[in-house]
């Protein structure tokens, strides 16, 4: 068989030719999961390692990872696109160690950076934290490697997950288990096979074993033996006759491969061994065991219950009994049941691995719980892994069961043999041998039959994914591709249907390939899939059918041959064409495929146009065959060319010779009619009967542009337009369909650029009856439809205010004014004027995305859809708006710690989308981080950058915060924050900063590893030192880390050499040296015996040492002793004599205690010296005697009174001062240590044993307890400052100083009312007072005033009974409690003070006894209530001593009392209850009128006035209110006293407007009463009192809010006290400033003057002027009836100064416009006519040039100026003639310098008429005509036209002469006009003379009688008589020469007398009138009809 099929190898990727050398040496290659990666094991050492992707530099280069490695393996990600740059490899050494490398590609060539490595130690360390332990490991397998994760296999039945977590991190053990397995199996295993997280381990005697690597779970055993001795007929038994060698299963685990070491293999169908041995299948359940039980929760009897049952049953029982159900249960049988086999179970083609719970990929369809599947099974069919094919008749299994030979040599000539590929069909072998080299083996399952395919020596396979099974070997070629049974026409067909074009393309050039022929369907592929290079591929491949460029040899003969074959070739490629034409028709007519259409159409033509160049260029006369292939193509070609996008049309030229004029043009019947109609009339009747070449005929005889089909068609396409302006679209769509165009694309095109509404809208609606838009340009429409209604609406609102109002911030008034002039430009075309809506092209919204139409629709959102915004929209438009407040809102919302408190109002908002959309300033950039940083957020751009990052931190107080400001933080390189600090302090050499921040957070290389990083070791020596410094600072006990800092600081020192003890003594640093031997292990003997060989730091060569130790000879001497002669070392040197030097430690005097001493003298003591030895007591020790204080200090009173008896009171004279005195003492002792009870409590037995009250110190350190208590809870870090202070001022307390008791008083009723709160009690409780007996007895102690804190509390809080409960026990002084209760409430107060009085008073020193006679006592309280109403019943007039006795003793309820008797005078009563109820400062201020005794004084109204004025005015209405409720309770002035309340202090306007009313009622009806009660007020006075208050409400309104609605209250009453139409233009001018920050002057509220209301109102108005507030300023202006002229003047002004700003003022056509509106705004404001004349007057002397353009634009802008301004002028009835006159003569300056400054440009003519703007909006000129005011009749006086006006014959020099040209040219033509009134002023102003004003002049005066033929001008004379002869001589010649035109006929209409002197006079100057003839014309017709008539000539006279 071999040699029988051929195989197809496609070269992948060329190798380099490092590649090409390694190649020989690969042992193994494999190919990464991504396919961009190869690696190859090479037998000598290391991984060859190429990238197989491209660099910028072209192929990459070869890099190779050193090592003795024995396998690797490349990680399987589940997403390889994450790190396209990154891959990972896990490389397996010799020795068993593992190590994953990170591949990152760097200039073309990987680097591998070591991630982790595992050494076999490590390994077996990790296994015995999983309780295997493992004396050796002599097999390691790799299974797979995936996701940094990795299953390896270990001595053949060990499986152990690994995983490998970030950088630097240690391997963990995921899991680890042994399998099941026998040791004697275990010897037998020869190989292993893992496949979707299956094992199956091989036994060499005839058994597969199949594991689960997840828990190491046996699933199933094949027997190989078993299943190969399982065939008929033949003798062979169920034994292996050679071992088993390896095993390979396919990746759908239906077949398994094993072959033997006689090079024999077999193949087992798995499904098909375990249904005929389903007892191997370990992991099965038998169905029938299972426990039949519904499911928790369904009731045993409900349906549902009996379906679960029935599903685990075989029988086909159904619950649901219809007939449908019973068909489709007879259906799914029949799909289930296999031909032949009756049972059901057995029929369902299952896998046979349908149980395993952890098979990876597994199908969605196949249950893992085997319960499930079992009880899936009757339900439906489940996919079925495909069956291979059977050959004829034979049985499947019978043909897997025999060995099948795969080499055919002899076995000791084949060196290696494996099976790479299994798939359910075939089998992939390699074949090593020593002679072929590398052979590939294909075994068919079906046929048997193996084919070979020899590759050589130099071939290496490429083992890659199971899961995409493809041949790959590496050549010297380099990677290629093997497919076997396949052409290479079928391979780029199929490439070509699944792949693309391109990779076609790229596979035939870097195979040598040429282009093969591509199929018609690959095309048809290519085109519904819109793939161009497919198209391009495909007219490629044909070019090579076409060629005939190369030489044909043979006779003519072979040439007709070769040309039939050309045109056979191309009649077989019609269907390919025809399918290019109709595909390109089909997208030409979809707008959105027009793109492809073109390019389709560019290639298409291309290739027919190469091909018919190939027919002419080649052949000198095409033959017939040529000729037909040469028309086919032309044919296609003219098929074509009408798509294409500017297809020339034929043109008529339009320069014609003189034989074109002459030349004979056909005879029109349409010419007669078409001379009568518009040439667009023509063009349109043309089109619409179909005769455009009559028209275009037409046109070019009468040399006409449209002749031309290119202006023709123009001319359609507007009339179209014009039609569709009409609302007539079947006319339009009739031009266009005539015209050839398509209709609906026309009138699409012109839907989507036009801006005009009307016809966009009317098109829409055509189009979409037609359905012609697509889905997308629907919902584009309708969004540009709500785009124009949201901001037309907003156009609509500011309508009025846009160009003359104040906007809110200047950023928003630029934009709108920079782009109005564009939007107003594209709003308008040739048919529409001006419109402020908004319109939007719809080919502009055709290209806007979702993310800008959501950006545009944003700013007319409502607040509330906000959060269903796209984010990065919302954020965008918020930072561009620097919209601080709601950037912060939503941050705040967006917080991670923020708890949800309701709807969220805002979308969720990421770092990334701050971070990429900010739009703001880099001021409020910087904000925002600031503020997304103090929440923990950091944006990617910082995170990336870490000096940014620590930037940013630097604003939040550093990086050294707890807790740490970025917990998260995890840089690219996989450092945290930690480490990445670290390297930025190395980076930049930041050692103390360094070193701050490793104490700070307690940093150390067991948590931050990298400070025990060797590299940055080397690199910065002060590094390491820092981190051994600070080693040794945390274990100062262990002498390695001293000496690993002695090393690093000798490196420092020494940084040329490696820090070591010997290169210290080689520098010269012998005691550094020295001290660092002291501190290494074993101490110098180790380091002189030199055993150390592995630590080369501390070894030191004694030579070395010796030589250093020179200057040093004791230390030399000590290290190296001498040996004597005898060789015995000298006796030792001991530490005393190498100190016996030192002063301080004589070993002489000191050390004699001690044995080894050999110094000592000999009388030392020889024990140990201590503290209480006898000896040195009474030689040094100082003796002191302890008294009574020292035991109290130790809390031993016993002690200490013992000690006072024997010490100092048995010895004492004058025993009881010696008592009082030791007492003293002991209570300053007490004090001082006041927080230590053991003194406290000594020091009060103590006073109690020497027989003294102790109570004053037990309460005084009870209170010093406290306060201290109290003040270190408030101030906590100063503990030792408080009791200092504290003891000094208690230190005074005991010596009785006052100033420091009141200190300690005022501290404690401090503390003690902290406590009581700390307590959580109330402060006047029961408890509370408890409590405050300890101040009370502080107090009483001390001899100090008692406390009156508590009654304040009690007073404050209205607890009477507390109050009076403290008062009685302490008993309190009268004085000191009647100060405290003005804290009460007032009725308590009087409650209190009645039962106080009877105590009595502890009176001063009254004086001297005469004093004390004379005096009255004026004790408030001196005599009691009832002595005053028991009084009083004596007085004959009780009341009025009541009232007396009452303001005496200011006691109000005497007042009421007094009211009770019948002849009481209320107001009397009511005036005294009012002034003993308030202040004395208010008391006296209302009583300040009363001249005598305010006791005897008769109060009445007047008084009660004076009362009711004070007591408004200090606001003390409630008084007020309450006084008339006692006594006045039915007054109207009730009703407005609680108006009053209602209005100032609670705010309810509503509810005063309703008492109010009820005033106004009360007062009508007092008004109405004939005869009011005596009892009430008088009416006058009551108003008059109204009136006061409601003044002064006005004048007391805090806010101009209160004041607005106070105004509004008062002018919505009717008939009011107040001015009304006054109070309602307060009303008015207070609603209009309400949103202004301007107030209104209090002093206009009661004045109601006209005229300081207008003036008010002035003032105002220039503060809403200063503000641009015009709109509001026009507002106040009406209301106070003043002109509004300065206001829109300014408001004029700011427009116009606004416009300068933003550039758009030096536009002609934007100033034009403004002059206009501002004259529109002047007449809509009706302002006076002198102020608008003024303006523009104003405005035109401020008009300012600058080039000779501009000059002349200025001068026009000026003459616009001056005559609006002379216009508004002549509208002033008492207007002065003068003026005008001036303003006319400034007007004519600028027309004379215009003409000039024209006439110096152009040639002479005036350029005034041809001066026009771009569009037909207004110009200077036609503005100027329209508001000219020459005709005026004020202007047009007689004595202009009077003869006495030419008195000036010659014209003053005010003008040059370019000047008076101009001048006279425009004087012309005003004479032309017929404008001699003007023409004369003119002449006047400058003082001009022109001839024909003074002939038009005279023609006046001789036709109207002023003036005779003998009193005219002497130039006038002489012009006369000059005419009169040249008339006479020329009287022959008049019967042949007219004197007049026919024009003129119409002069002579009446014969008068030829001797008419007045006729003949006028005639003769009429024709010396050069300018003005017509005027003199119709003086004389006039003339005329005067004499004929007998009329006065001056009733007809033209003016």
């Amino acid at each position: 068989m071999e040699g029988a099929k051929r195989e197809l190898r496609v070269l992948l990727a060329p190798l380099s030719g490092g590649a090409r050398g390694s190649l020989r040496d690969a042992a193994r290659a494999r190919l990464s999961r991504g396919q961009d990666a190869l690696g190859s094991l090479l037998v000598p050492g290391g991984i060859y390692l190429e990238s197989l992707v491209p660099s910028g530099g072209g192929r990459a280069r070869v890099s190779i990872l050193p090592g003795p490695w024995a396998d690797f393996m490349w990680e399987n990600t589940e997403d390889d696109d994450l790190q396209a740059d990154k891959t990972k490899i896990l490389a397996l050494s010799k020795s068993h160690e593992l190590f994953v490398y990170e591949l990152t590609i760097e200039d073309g060539k990987y680097n591998p950076v070591s991630l982790h490595s595992c050494k076999e130690d490590t390994l077996k360390k990790l296994l015995e934290v999983k309780n295997i332990s493992l004396s050796s490991i002599f097999s390691l397998r790799i299974l797979s490697f995936k996701n940094n994760k990795c299953i390896l296999l270990l001595n053949k039945f060990i499986v152990v997950h690994l995983a490998f977590p970030g950088k630097d991190s240690p391997v963990e053990t995921r899991d680890c288990f042994t399998l099941d397995l026998p040791p004697q199996v275990l010897e037998r295993i020869t190989d292993a096979h893992f496949s979707r997280g299956i094992l199956f381990l091989l036994d060499s005697s005839g058994w597969i074993y199949i594991f689960d690597s997840f828990d190491g779970a046996n699933l199933a055993n094949v027997n190989v033996a078993l299943w190969q001795g399982d065939v008929p007929g033949e003798d062979r038994s169920p034994t292996i006759t050679s071992p088993l060698t390896a095993v390979k299963v396919s990746h759908d685990l239906t077949v398994a491969v094993i072959i033997s070491s006689s090079n024999y293999a077999i193949s087992v169908d798995l499904n098909s061994y375990f249904r005929q041995f389903p007892g191997h299948l370990l992991c099965k359940r038998d169905s029938e065991n299972l426990p039949v039980k519904p499911p928790e929760g369904l009731d045993e009897d409900d349906l549902a219950s009996s379906d679960y049952s029935m599903e685990l049953l075989s029988l086909p029982f159904r619950t649901d009994r219809s007939w449908k159900a019973h068909l489709a249960s007879l259906r799914d049988m029949v799909r289930r049941r296999r031909p032949g086999s009756p049972d059901l179970v057995n029929d369902l083609n299952l896998p046979w691995y349908q149980f395993f719970t952890h098979l990876e990929g597994h199908d969605p369809e196949i249950y893992e719980n085997s319960e499930k599947m079992v009880a899936f099974v009757p339900r439906a069919v489940t996919w079925a892994p495909s069956k291979p094919l059977q050959s004829d008749g034979t049985n499947l299994s019978d043909a897997r069961q025999r060995w099948k030979q795969i080499p055919v040599e002899a076995p000791q000539e084949v060196v290696k043999l494996e099976c790479k590929l299994v798939t359910g069909v075939k089998a992939l072998f390699v074949v090593l041998t020593n002679d072929e080299g590398l052979t590939l083996a294909l075994w068919d399952f079906e046929s048997q039959d193996v084919t070979y395919y020899r590759f050589g020596k130099n071939s290496v396979y490429v083992d890659c994914s199971e899961e995409v099974p493809l041949c790959l070997l590496l050549t010297e070629h380099g990677l290629s591709l093997v497919l076997f049974g396949l052409t290479q026409d079928e391979f780029l067909n199929r490439l070509m249907i699944y792949g693309s074009a391109g990779v076609v393309d790229s596979v035939c050039h870097l195979n040598g390939w040429e282009r093969c022929s591509i199929p018609i369907h690959a095309l048809e592929a290519g085109l519904e899939n819109r793939q161009l290079d497919t198209v391009d591929l495909f007219l490629k491949s044909k070019e090579s059918l076409f060629n005939l460029s190369a030489p044909c040899s043979g006779p003519e003969q072979s040439a007709g041959s070769a040309f039939r074959s050309y045109l056979k070739n191309l009649e077989e490629l019609r269907p390919a064409l025809n399918l290019l034409c109709s595909a390109i028709k089909e997208n030409d007519m979809e707008p959105h495929s027009k793109h492809f259409s073109e390019q389709l159409l560019n290639l298409t033509l291309t290739f027919l146009s190469k091909q018919l160049e190939e027919i002419f260029v080649h052949t000198e006369e095409p033959d017939e065959f040529l000729q037909k292939g040469a028309n086919i193509l032309t044919d296609y070609i003219i098929k074509l060319r009408k798509f294409l996008r500017k297809y020339p049309r034929p043109e008529i030229n339009m320069v014609h010779t003189g034989s074109d004029l002459d030349e004979d043009l056909p005879a029109l019947e349409e010419s007669h009619m078409w001379e009568k109609l518009t040439p667009e009339e023509v063009i349109a009747e043309a089109i619409l009967n179909n005769k455009m070449p009559e028209a275009q005929t037409f046109f070019r005889m009468h040399q006409h542009p449209a002749q031309s089909l290119q202006e023709f068609i123009q001319t359609g396409l507007n009339l179209v337009y014009d039609c569709l302006l009409k609302d007539n679209t079947r006319e339009a769509s009739e031009l266009l369909r005539n015209m050839g165009f398509d209709v609906k694309e026309e009138l699409h095109k012109i839907c989507f650029y036009t801006v005009d509404k009307h016809v966009r809208d009317l098109l829409v609606k055509v189009l979409r009856e037609e359905n012609y838009f697509s889905e997308k340009e629907k919902k584009m429409i309708d969004f540009v439809h709500q785009v124009e209604s949201f901001y037309s609406e907003s156009f609509q609102e500011n309508k009025e205010i846009q160009s003359l109002s104040s906007f809110k911030n200047w950023g928003k008034e630029q934009d709108f004014s920079a782009h109005m002039a564009v939007l107003d430009s594209l709003n308008c075309d040739r048919h529409q004027v001006h419109s402020r809506r908004v319109r939007v092209m719809f080919n502009w919204a055709q290209w806007w995305d979702e993310l800008t139409q959501e950006m545009i629709l944003l700013p007319k959102k409502p607040r509330q859809e906000l959060k269903t915004c796209n984010p990065e929209v919302l954020w965008m438009h918020l930072t561009a708006q620097h919209d601080w407040l709601n950037i912060c809102s939503w941050i705040e919302e967006s917080e991670p710690n923020q708890i949800s408190c309701g709807q969220a109002n805002w979308p969720p908002l990421t770092p990334d989308i701050i971070d990429r959309n900010m739009l703001c300033s880099s001021y409020m950039r910087n904000d925002i981080l600031n503020k997304l940083a103090r929440n923990g957020i950091f944006v990617c751009s910082e995170l990336e950058d870490f000096e940014l990052l620590l930037q940013r931190l630097s604003y939040l107080g550093g990086v050294l915060q707890n807790p740490h400001p970025v917990p998260k933080y995890n840089a690219a390189s996989g450092l945290d924050f930690h480490a990445r600090f670290v390297l930025h302090c190395l980076e930049h050499n930041l050692q103390y900063l360094l070193y701050t921040y490793l104490d700070y957070y307690s940093l150390t290389p067991s948590n931050c590893p990298v400070l025990d990083n060797k590299e940055f070791h080397e690199a910065h020596p002060w590094f390491e030192f820092l981190v051994q410094c600070r080693g040794v600072a945390s274990n100062p006990r262990d002498p390695k880390m001293i000496f690993q800092a002695s090393l690093a600081n000798a490196q420092i020192l020494i940084p040329s050499n490696q820090a070591s003890v010997s290169s210290m003594l080689l520098e010269g640093r012998t005691l550094l040296a020295l001290a660092t031997t002291m501190y290494a292990p074993g101490g110098i003997d180790q380091v002189l015996q030199n055993e150390d060989v592995e630590k080369p730091l501390k070894k030191v060569d004694p030579q070395l040492l010796k030589m250093a130790l020179t200057p040093y000879p004791k230390l030399k001497a000590a290290l190296f002793p001498p040996c004597t002669s005898h060789g015995i070392l000298p006796p030792d040197i001991s530490l005393y004599h190498l100190v016996q030097s030192l002063a301080p430690f004589d070993p002489a005097k000191l050390f004699g205690w001690q044995s080894t001493n050999t110094l000592a003298v000999s009388d030392a003591s020889s024990d140990f010296p201590h503290f209480s030895s006898p000896e040195l007591v009474n030689k040094y020790a100082i003796m002191e005697r302890l008294d009574f204080l020292y035991y109290l200090h130790h809390g031993r009173p016993s002690f200490a009174f013992g000690t006072f008896l024997v010490q100092q009171l048995v010895k004492s004279k004058s025993p009881k001062q010696l008592i009082q005195q030791a007492g003293y003492e002991a209570c300053i002792l007490a004090l001082s240590f006041f927080s230590v009870p053991s003194v406290g409590a000594a020091c009060v037995c103590f006073l109690e044993l020497l027989g003294l009250d102790s109570l004053k110190l037990r309460v005084d350190i009870k209170v010093a307890n406290i306060i201290f208590s109290y003040r270190t809870r408030n101030e906590e870090s100063q503990h030792n400052q408080i009791r200092e202070s504290l003891v000094e001022k208690l230190t005074k307390l005991a010596d009785g100083e006052k100033a420091a008791t009141a200190e300690v008083l005022i501290l404690l009723e401090e503390a003690f009312w902290d406590a009581v709160e700390h307590q959580g009690i109330k402060k006047t409780s029961s408890d509370s007072r408890r409590q405050w007996s300890l101040v009370m007895q502080f107090c009483k102690l001390h001899n100090i005033g008692l406390s009156t804190s508590y009654l304040k509390e009690c007073a404050k809080s209205n607890d009477w009974l507390q109050f009076i409960i403290q008062t009685q026990l302490y008993s309190y002084q009268p004085d000191e409690v009647i100060s405290i209760l003005e804290d009460f409430t007032p009725i308590l107060k009087d409650h209190l003070m009645l039962a106080l009085e009877k105590l009595p008073f502890l009176c001063p020193d009254a004086g001297s006894p005469e004093n004390s006679a004379a005096s009255v006592p004026k004790s408030k309280y001196a005599d009691s209530l009832f002595q005053i109403l028991f009084q009083c019943q004596g007085n004959p007039n009780p009341s009025r001593y009541l009232l007396t006795e009452g303001l005496r003793e200011h006691t109000p309820i005497l007042s009421v009392l007094a009211a009770c008797f019948q002849d009481a005078n209320i107001i009397h009563c009511l005036c005294v209850w009012i002034i003993t109820t308030v202040d004395d400062t208010t008391r006296a201020e209302a009583t300040n009128h009363i001249q005598s005794s305010a006791e005897n004084h008769e109060w009445d109204l007047h008084d009660l006035s004076v009362i009711w004025k004070v007591f408004l005015r200090k606001q003390k209405s409630k008084t007020l209110l309450n006084g008339f409720q006692l006594f006045l309770k039915d007054s109207p002035l009730l009703y407005i006293l609680e108006m009053y309340e209602l209005c100032m202090n609670s705010k309810k306007y509503n509810e005063a407007k309703t008492k109010l009313d009820k005033f106004q009622e009360s007062l009508t009806k007092l008004r109405t009463e004939d005869e009011p009660p005596a009892s009430e007020l008088p009416v006058q006075w009551l108003e008059s009192q109204a009136l006061v208050l409601l003044e002064l409400m006005m004048q007391q309104c805090r806010t101009e809010y209160e004041l607005g609605k106070l105004l509004q209250l008062f002018a919505a009453t009717d008939n009011l006290l107040l001015d009304g139409p006054y109070v309602k233009k307060l009303c008015a001018l207070s609603e209009t400033l309400k949103d202004s920050s301007i107030s209104i002057n209090r002093s206009i509220l009661t004045g109601y003057n006209m005229e300081t209301f207008q003036s008010e109102c002035r003032s105002i108005l220039e503060q809403l002027q200063e503000k641009g507030m015009f709109s509001l300023a026009r507002e106040v202006a009406a209301i106070a009836e003043l002109p509004v002229d300065s206001v829109v003047t300014q408001e004029v002004l700011r427009d116009l100064h606004r416009l300068r700003d933003i550039g758009q003022w030096h536009q002609n056509q934007t100033r034009i416009e403004f002059w206009k509106k501002c004259n529109d705004n002047f007449v809509k404001n009706s302002i006076s006519s002198k102020a608008a004349s003024d303006f523009f007057f104003n405005q035109a002397n401020t008009v300012f040039q600058s080039s000779a353009h501009e000059k002349i634009n200025s001068i026009m802008e000026r003459h616009l100026l001056l005559t609006l301004a002379g216009h508004w002028l002549a509208k002033n009835d008492s207007v002065s003639l003068h003026k005008l006159e001036e303003i006319e003569k400034q007007i004519w300056i600028c027309r004379i310098a215009r003409q000039t400054l024209s006439t110096d440009e152009g040639s002479g003519k005036s350029r005034f008429p041809s001066h026009v703007v771009v569009n037909r909006d207004l110009t200077f000129d036609n503005l100027a005509k329209e508001f000219s005011f020459s005709k005026l009749p004020a202007l047009n006086t007689p004595k202009y036209l009077k003869l006495e006006t030419l008195a000036f014959r010659e014209s003053q020099q005010t003008l040059t002469n370019d000047e008076e040209q101009s001048l006279k040219f425009l004087i012309g033509r005003l004479l032309d006009e017929g404008s001699v009134h003007e023409a004369s002023r003119v002449c006047q102003y400058f003082h001009f003379y022109n001839r024909d004003v003074s002939v038009v002049l005279h023609c006046r005066a001789l036709a109207s009688g002023e003036t005779d033929l003998d009193k005219l001008h002497t130039d006038i004379q002489t012009l006369l008589v000059a005419r009169e002869k040249a008339s006479e001589s020329s009287a022959s010649q008049q019967s042949r020469v007219p004197s007049a035109s026919s024009l003129e006929d119409w002069t002579h209409i009446v014969a008068l007398p030829p001797d008419d002197e007045v006729v003949i006079s006028l005639k003769a100057l009429i024709d010396e009138c050069v300018h003005g003839r017509n005027y003199c014309r119709q003086v004389l017709c006039l003339y005329e009809l005067s004499k004929h008539f007998a009329l006065g000539l001056c009733c007809g006279m033209p003016s």
